[in-house]
């Protein structure tokens, strides 16, 4: 059995813009909006951990005194 592909931070943004779609469709029965809406919390979740991972990497430009740049971790 081939292993699973990781879904990529887009793909997930992907899949919760089409739950999204599909929970405000008044033709969406409520059993599976709903199933839809727990699936879209866990994405959210899982985009949200990716952004602050990303967050905490972003790299500052600094210039200093000599006027060289110097990156800081932020």
């Amino acid at each position: 059995m081939p292993a699973k592909k990781k879904l990529t931070f887009e793909d997930n943004l992907t899949r919760l813009a089409q739950i999204v779609e599909q929970v405000e469709d008044s033709q969406t029965p409520l059993d599976k909006a709903l199933a839809l809406y727990k699936e879209g919390l866990t994405l959210a979740t899982k985009c949200g951990e990716v952004l602050t991972g990303y967050e905490q990497e972003v790299l500052v430009l600094q210039k200093n005194a000599e006027g060289t740049f110097n990156l800081e971790a932020q």
